[in-house]
Order: C-alpha cells, then structure tokens, then sequence
C-alpha cells in the first residue's frame, strides 16, 4: 500500500492497456517520473535529512526514572523465534542508557502487529533479550498488548500512572518514527523527552553517485510514507 512502486506499475500496465493515446502518454510519463523522483538517492537522503529529527544529547548528569521503548525492532520468524530486525538500535540505545545511569528503568511497549503469529509477544521477548544483556528483571517494565504506535502510547500511559512514575521520560526510537511516536505520547498525557537514533539515511555527506536511480532507494520510501499517512490519520 505505501510502496511507490505499486503505482508505479499500476501506471505502466494501465498506459500498455489504455488505447486513447493521450491517457497512453500520461500513465507512461507518470510512471517515469515517479520512478525517477522514488528512486533519487540524493532526494529520499535529503527528506530524511529534512524529517528526521537531529541526534539528541541529553545534559551532562540527566536523569530520568524511565526510558520508553516502542515495539517494532523485534521480529518473528517462520518457527515462531524472534529475532532482531534493522531498527534494533532502539534496544542498544535503552541498554545503554540504563547501564550509564541515564534511565532508572525501561519500559518496553510493543505487542504484535501480524495476525498469524499471535503467540509472539514482542515485549517479553525483549525483556528477555535486556536479561541476558545484565539489565536486572526488577528495572524491566513491558506492555505487550499494543499493535501500532497510538496503543504504545495510550498502554505506556497507564502503566506509568499506575507506578506514579513522574517524567519526563526519554522515548527511544528510530528517527524516522521519533515524530509520529512523540505526537502520540505526548497525546496520551506524557512528558516526553524524544531520543532518535537508527538513523539508516539522511546523516551522510553528498555522493555524485546518489543521483543515480536506485532500485533499493525505491523499496525503501514506504516506511516514511507510512509515517505520513500515520501522521495524518493520528495512528
């Protein structure tokens, strides 16, 4: 649904099967013109740069009693195992936190968003994976209920009133994701201190190379244009 190379097929096929040569012309253009703007290293570097916010540094001898941990950097497998996937810089960014005295505790809010893995739960699985890292059981705080990024934060919300926890806390996530995930918590009552990190794009100097189309370029639009969309419709 978020990929531009869904549409851009989809105006390749419809310019082959439309006869009216005008309509022809229009449904080929389009498809190469957003074949050459999706597949712009250079461009989709430059967005980034643009969206994603810049590497935060939290002031000398902060401390704060949580750090919040959305799901989404875990994944499951074929036979039900997790594993982590390309955002997994979230979880060595709490880790490190907690182990230099930033953060008193983790939370870790990330259920399962796929239907047909329902007994993997993203959380405990995570919990686990911080045990074996030397972060004691008793600072390790999860909600595995949630599917998306407005139940982390609304699930994240009770937990923390609950424990009358008081902020502000530090929310640990992808770059990319930082601004939608902020907009939520912060909607669901919490002081929050945005930490963006896994930045995969957007942070190196320009390449003459990036003007080159690149096929990978263009399978990888659909995670910002699925913040977007997330953002518009307040999920």
């Amino acid at each position: 649904m978020f990929s531009p190379l869904n549409y851009i097929l989809i105006l390749a096929i419809s310019g082959y099967l439309i006869k009216r040569k005008m309509w022809k012309r229009i449904c080929y253009t389009a498809a190469v013109v957003g074949f050459l703007v999706f597949s712009n290293p250079a461009l989709f570097n430059a967005y980034a740069k643009w969206y994603q916010p810049k590497p935060v540094v939290l002031p000398e001898n902060s401390h704060y009693s949580f750090g919040i941990v959305p799901g989404g950097f875990g994944s499951v497998d074929d036979e039900g195992d997790g594993y982590f996937n390309s955002a997994s810089d979230r979880f060595l960014q709490a880790v490190r936190l907690y182990k230099t005295g930033v953060i008193d505790h983790i939370l870790i809010s990330g259920g399962n968003s796929r239907d047909n893995d329902k007994a993997f739960r993203e959380g405990a699985w995570a919990k686990q994976q911080m045990i074996q890292f030397g972060v004691p059981d008793s600072v390790i705080y999860i909600e595995d209920l949630s599917k998306g990024t407005k139940e982390n934060a609304i699930n994240s919300a009770r937990i923390l009133d609950s424990l009358n926890a008081k902020g502000p806390f530090v929310l640990i996530s992808s770059a990319f994701h930082i601004p939608r995930a902020e907009a939520q918590y912060r909607n669901a009552g919490l002081d929050i201190i945005a930490y963006p990190c896994n930045y995969t794009e957007g942070r190196g100097p320009f390449k003459v190379s990036e003007l080159i189309p690149s096929f990978n370029t263009l399978l990888s639009w659909p995670r910002y244009l699925k913040e977007i969309v997330g953002r518009i419709i307040k999920r």
